[in-house]
């Protein structure tokens, strides 16, 4: 029975992250992680050829000795074991189950802020902190969008909560009820 990506990665990305918290290389190794799936959305490819059928093994091996060789100890047993286990194409929603743990732990939420300007850094910081309240997170990080469509106001999205304060929003439930 062949198990799902989603439980392979969770069950992988658990497992490395009970082995940094008990070796305290948690932040660390949260850096190297989010380093290695940066170069893997900047270089695609590498993934695919170390997944290929039509590579050769021992070509597979020698460009896996290159991302080993600049890996912590850790890292390094993983990517050789995703390889040897023929599941070096799941290494990408391992490294995100481990920073959702990591986020979990120490209660940070990602969130998307949609505004039809862009924020200056006193207006992203007073609604970090209100949505962290609301949220009952410590730390809020913020993707921002401009879209000129919502007219003003502010809509936001993370995992569990949507936000729509937007002036858009509002024009249309009045026309609505001039409507009714």
């Amino acid at each position: 029975m062949k198990l799902s990506k989603m439980t392979i990665a969770q069950r992988y990305g658990k497992a490395l992250f009970e082995l940094a918290e008990e070796n305290s290389q948690r932040q660390p190794m949260l850096i190297e992680l989010l380093e290695l799936k940066k170069t893997l959305q900047q270089q695609p490819e590498l993934l695919k050829v170390l997944d290929s059928k039509r590579v050769s093994y021992q070509e597979k091996r020698t460009i896996l000795q290159i991302l080993v060789t600049a890996a912590s100890p850790l890292v390094a047993n993983l990517l050789q074991m995703l390889f040897d286990y023929d599941r070096i194409d799941d290494l990408a929603a391992i490294i995100d189950e481990y920073v959702r743990l990591n986020d979990q732990l120490e209660k940070t939420v990602h969130a998307q802020v949609v505004t039809a300007i862009a924020l200056d850094e006193v207006q992203k910081t007073s609604l970090m902190a209100s949505f962290a309240k609301v949220v009952g997170a410590n730390k809020v990080i913020l993707e921002e969008k401009v879209d000129p469509e919502i007219i003003g106001g502010v809509v936001l999205k993370s995992n569990n909560h949507i936000y729509n304060g937007s002036l858009r929003l509002k024009l249309e439930r009045i026309k609505r009820l001039l409507l009714k």
